[in-house]
Order: C-alpha cells, then sequence, then structure tokens
C-alpha cells in the first residue's frame, strides 16, 4: 500500500535485531552435575574413620550446600491490552480518510494472543538446614528448609498469530535472578551398609510448598513513523519509537515435590557426611498477575488519562531443577 502523506513526527527508527544473550558459562554450567559428582565421591574416599552400620535412635540436625544444573523454564506472559489506534493519549490525526484514535467505546483492555518462550536458567546454589529422627529401622522423617538460586537469560519474544508483532523494532523479554525458598517433609528409606568403605545409601521423597520469585522485565519499542504507516492498517504515528516496559519482582506459593538418592557416611565422632542427588519439580502453576507497564507506549499504563488500567502477568508450568550438594548430620 502506498504510505499516507503526513508529517514524520519523532526519531529514526530503531534497526531489527536479534537481542538474545549468549552466556558463555553456560557449558560450564550443563558440567555442573558431573563435577560434583567427582568431588562427592572423593570426599567419601578421603574422609577416614568409618564406623561401619552402627547407629542410634533419636533426632538429629544437619546442613547441605551444593550446585545446581542449568535447566530450561518456559514463561508466558499473560496480559490485557489495547490496540495501537485505540490509545487514547495520541493526539486525533485522519489517515486514509478514517480518524485515530478510534472510538474510546471500540477501545476496552482485552486479552492479547500470548506465545511460551523459553529461558535458559544457568546452574545456581542451593544451602539448606534440616532436622530429622533416626528410627530402630530402615524409615526416617526429616524436616528441611532449601534456599536455591539461579541466573537467569534474556530472549527476544516473537508471539506467532499476534497482529502488533510488526509494530516492533525490539521485543524482548527477561528473567533474572531465579530463587526459590522450600519447605519439605522427607521420608527416607536407608539401606544396610556395604563394603569397608561402610557407606550407607539411601533413597527419598519430599512433599512441600515453596517460595518462587523472580525478577521480569519486558521492553517493546515501536518502529519510525514510515514503518507504522506502511502497515495495514496504518498505525497512528505518535506510536512511533515509543517504549512499553514492563519491570517487576514476581512470587508465588507453589506445592512440590521432590526426588532424594544419597549415600552416609558415618564418622567416630558420631557424625555423618551425606551427599546427595535430588530433583525437585513444583506441581502447581506459577501465576503473579496484575502488574502495570511503567511506561505503556510512553504514557501511564491506561487506555486514557485518568482511564481504564492495562495490566499483565507471568505464568510459569512447574518449574524444575537438578542438584547435588554435600553436607552433614550430627546427633542431637
Amino acid at each position: 500500500m502506498a504510505i499516507p502523506r503526513i508529517a514524520e513526527i519523532g526519531g529514526p527508527s530503531v534497526s531489527t535485531r536479534s537481542r538474545r544473550r549468549h552466556n558463555a558459562l553456560r557449558p560450564r554450567a550443563r558440567a555442573i552435575l558431573p563435577f560434583g559428582l567427582g568431588i562427592l565421591l572423593s570426599a567419601f574416599v578421603l574422609v577416614p574413620s568409618a564406623v561401619g552400620d552402627e547407629r542410634r535412635p533419636g533426632f538429629y540436625a544437619g546442613i547441605d550446600v551444593g550446585i545446581s544444573a542449568a535447566t530450561t523454564l518456559r514463561s508466558t506472559r499473560t496480559h490485557h491490552g489495547i490496540p495501537t489506534n485505540c490509545d487514547q493519549w495520541f493526539e486525533p490525526v485522519v489517515i486514509d480518510g478514517q480518524q485515530l484514535p478510534l472510538p474510546a467505546d471500540q477501545c476496552q483492555p482485552r486479552e492479547l494472543p500470548s506465545s511460551a518462550n523459553e529461558f535458559e536458567l544457568n546452574g545456581g546454589v542451593l544451602a539448606g538446614i534440616h532436622v530429622g529422627y533416626f528410627g530402630t529401622g530402615p524409615y526416617r522423617f526429616e524436616v528441611e528448609y532449601i534456599h536455591h538460586r539461579r541466573g537467569g537469560d534474556k530472549v527476544d519474544l516473537v508471539v506467532p498469530g499476534d497482529p502488533k508483532q510488526k509494530e516492533f523494532s525490539v521485543r524482548e523479554e527477561e528473567i533474572g535472578e531465579f530463587h526459590t525458598n522450600s519447605l519439605f517433609a522427607n521420608f527416607y528409606y536407608d539401606f544396610s551398609s556395604f563394603g569397608e568403605l561402610a557407606l550407607k545409601p539411601f533413597v527419598g521423597v519430599g512433599v512441600g510448598t515453596s517460595r518462587v520469585e523472580f525478577g521480569y522485565s519486558a521492553t517493546s519499542i515501536r518502529r519510525g513513523v514510515a514503518a507504522l504507516l506502511a502497515l495495514d492498517p496504518p498505525r497512528h504515528p505518535d506510536a512511533a519509537n515509543k517504549v512499553s516496559r514492563a519491570d517487576a519482582n514476581v512470587s508465588d506459593w507453589l506445592w512440590g515435590y521432590q526426588l532424594i538418592l544419597g549415600v552416609d557416611y558415618a564418622l567416630r565422632s558420631g557424625r555423618i557426611v551425606t551427599g546427595k542427588l535430588r530433583y525437585g519439580r513444583m506441581l502447581d502453576e506459577f501465576l503473579d498477575d496484575g502488574h502495570a507497564w511503567r511506561p505503556l507506549r510512553g504514557h501511564e499504563s491506561t487506555v486514557e488519562p485518568g482511564g481504564a488500567p492495562v495490566y499483565y502477568g507471568v505464568s510459569v508450568p512447574g518449574p524444575s531443577y537438578w542438584a547435588i550438594s554435600i553436607g552433614f548430620k550430627v546427633p542431637l
């Protein structure tokens, strides 16, 4: 279509470019688990003074410190919005015989198309404390608190089928540091010791609740005047080069579980060196909604001055992780 004749408003357009950040440390992060396993096995071999299979019933307390592998997080921005030509903040203008912005009664916030984006979370650190009880049999119970922290990622956002996609020169999302604070009730089965090293393997399962928190940000920059007017239908020229930005710390409480495979090594002092390999997963979908854009197309996050607000939210289906840790238990 021919570009309508209208005065140029705003600065030059921003050229299309990839905004994906390549993290050179990711290959190392993916090697965390085998490296950690090597450290764990070396620790057991080098620790002296094994006491064998003896263990007194009673309470114990302990700590764990470990590292986690890089994982993929699928996040979707769920939000409501208004078409660019409905933005009542813009000055009236006539383009190809049509007056913009469109009438306010046609411009209420509506749910917009969305698409899941994949973020490669970096490997991170895990630390926890626990209190448990040794029984006379192979079963034991434990209450555990775990803090888990991993690095985030920045990626381009492409929403197939979204008519607004072609308006943007830049459209990207970023997940910041990913934090999880969890409280689990763990149930273990301890096998008999084997070999001269007196290693006692165990398996366990835990259920509990987690507070998941991370920083979410997104930036959308529209094209220049000529590019917006060349679209079908043409967009309001006041939107040229305008920025919409999301920036919020999002959080949610989720139920989840963890599966644990580990081994104990008892010392003559009564302390027990422990190594664990664990897999954790949240059963609920993460959802934090009701955040306002700051700004939306260069102005407040509303349809019009003093009008209805425009909000967005972030959803993530069941975050998960792999981690390996080493620690110790002390009888109480």
